[in-house]
């Protein structure tokens, strides 16, 4: 196996805890990244203002993977992209309405709401690069683009019971995965961290093998699947761990710090 010449990241449980606060010593390895030979690129279920804020912070120059993949975008330009038909979004909002469950409607690059339970969309957006805005019912919302839904759950019985239900649901039509221990997404099943990775390997002429996936969670699964070197946290899901090359430390451990010192720096 070569050099790395594609580092691609998870943003939350992998490179900054809860927090929401980058840790020196992430910030110390990003800048060691981006002045070697090795890209770096972060691929994150957050909207595309939410991913971008991030990236702007760290000072990276690569385009940016949004939306569990549903967009990659660089500045302006949206260099791929694959959103929920809109008969499909409309059945998803029913369903979730009629369990109510709390739902994030990503709609033309916009957060939108009908429940606007302040102290969900507070914790939600906290840190976030984000803002959203309320309306009375997703009926009256015209849908153009919706790259993801994104159905909140606090409870873990109920979210377990929920996701169940939704991937025998929409089973082949749509992608079902949990970012997070109170997130499921709702995306196109070509809306994934690995179909978007598939797409920047052929937009750079970079090979497998050439790639280091880093990530905690199951919607991770597919991007750390098309990478050569898998990574998985000490944090991470049990399925993420079953295919990881190497275990890193957790996330408040700046373990990310150690599989990039090992596969990209060789530190």
């Amino acid at each position: 196996m070569g050099a790395i010449k594609l580092w691609i990241t998870d943003i939350d449980g992998t490179i900054l805890d809860e927090t929401n606060i980058f840790s020196k010593r992430v910030l110390e390895t990003i800048e060691k990244v981006k002045k070697s030979d090795t890209k770096m690129v972060v691929a994150t279920g957050r909207m595309f203002d939410g991913a971008k804020g991030v990236a702007d912070f760290l000072g990276l120059d690569t385009p940016v993977v949004c939306y569990q993949g549903a967009m990659v975008r660089l500045g302006d330009k949206i260099l791929h992209q694959a959103p929920v038909k809109e008969d499909l979004a409309r059945d998803v909002i029913e369903v979730l309405r009629k369990k109510n469950i709390h739902t994030n409607l990503y709609n033309n690059d916009e957060l939108i709401v009908e429940d606007d339970n302040k102290k969900i969309m507070d914790d939600y957006c906290q840190g976030r690069f984000t803002t959203y805005r309320a309306v009375d019912s997703f009926d009256n919302v015209e849908l153009k683009n919706v790259y993801k839904l994104l159905a909140i759950v606090y409870d873990e019985n109920q979210m377990q019971e929920l996701i169940k239900f939704m991937q025998e649901r929409y089973r082949g039509i749509l992608c079902i995965v949990r970012s997070h221990k109170y997130y499921m997404e709702i995306t196109d099943p070509n809306a994934t961290k690995g179909a978007a990775l598939n797409f920047l390997k052929d937009y750079w002429g970079i090979a497998q093998g050439e790639v280091l996936a880093t990530g905690d969670q199951d919607n991770d699964y597919e991007m750390l699947k098309n990478a050569g070197i898998k990574v998985a946290m000490e944090n991470a899901s049990p399925k993420l761990k079953e295919i990881a090359d190497y275990v890193c430390p957790n996330v408040k451990e700046d373990g990310v710090c150690k599989a990039v010192e090992r596969y990209v720096l060789c530190e």
